[in-house]
């Protein structure tokens, strides 16, 4: 092999590295996190919004969005990600299982986020469904984060004597009622802050917010 066609074939060899290396540093670029809205969404390089598969953070304004929203921030922020299982939610925007990756490592975040007691399984199909139930059972029985004190309310205590009704959504139907005083059920309704339940000073008040009278209210 004559010296010119050394010279060709490192030529050829540094060049194919520059190129994969090229698309590589692109490839992560996109997949980079660069913004992070809530505790469940994020926007990436490449602009793309992402949403957390199988789990639900707190809405902004209630009890545990911060934390929520801080603890993704921790996880994900500035980080290359990978997605699987992806699919589209009704708003059109990606969702998937988000696992960082790194030198450290990488982490199932949707599992850290439900660990660590700052959101809820919604139960979209997923192939860490397991896994994630996992996480959410022990943050609920430890009292982790929206299961602690902060914003599950057992004994809530009325903000003002004004504003003594309480609104509830039914979990399993995810139907919004408001329970009066003079309700059956009214001192055994638990308030859990971080989707939206707690005190309204009227019925007209609840009703603006989508809430409906309780129908233990009518017997």
């Amino acid at each position: 092999m004559n010296f010119l066609k050394k010279i060709g074939i490192g030529i050829v060899i540094l060049t194919s590295i520059a190129l994969n290396g090229y698309f590589l540093i692109s490839k992560n670029r996109e997949m980079t996190v660069t913004e992070v809205h809530d505790g469940d969404t994020f926007t990436l390089g490449n602009g793309d919004r992402i949403r957390l598969l199988g789990i639900d953070a707190p809405e902004l304004g209630n009890c545990g969005a911060s934390e929520s929203a801080s603890l993704l921030k921790s996880l994900i922020l500035n980080k290359v990600v990978r997605i699987t299982d992806e699919k589209r939610d009704v708003y059109g925007r990606r969702m998937g299982l988000v696992q960082t990756i790194g030198l450290t490592g990488s982490h199932p975040v949707n599992e850290k986020m439900l660990e660590a007691g700052w959101a809820r399984p919604n139960y979209d199909p997923n192939s860490k469904s397991e896994d994630l139930k996992a996480a959410y059972k022990d943050a609920k029985e430890n009292k982790r984060g929206i299961y602690s004190s902060l914003c599950k309310k057992i004994n809530p205590t009325p903000p003002s004597k004004n504003c003594v009704i309480k609104g509830n959504i039914d979990k399993g139907t995810g139907e919004h009622f408001y329970h009066l005083p003079i309700c059956r059920h009214y001192n055994q309704i638990v308030l859990d802050l971080d989707i939206g339940e707690g005190f309204f000073c009227s019925g007209k008040e609840a009703e603006n917010a989508g809430f409906r009278l309780a129908p233990d209210c009518l017997r």
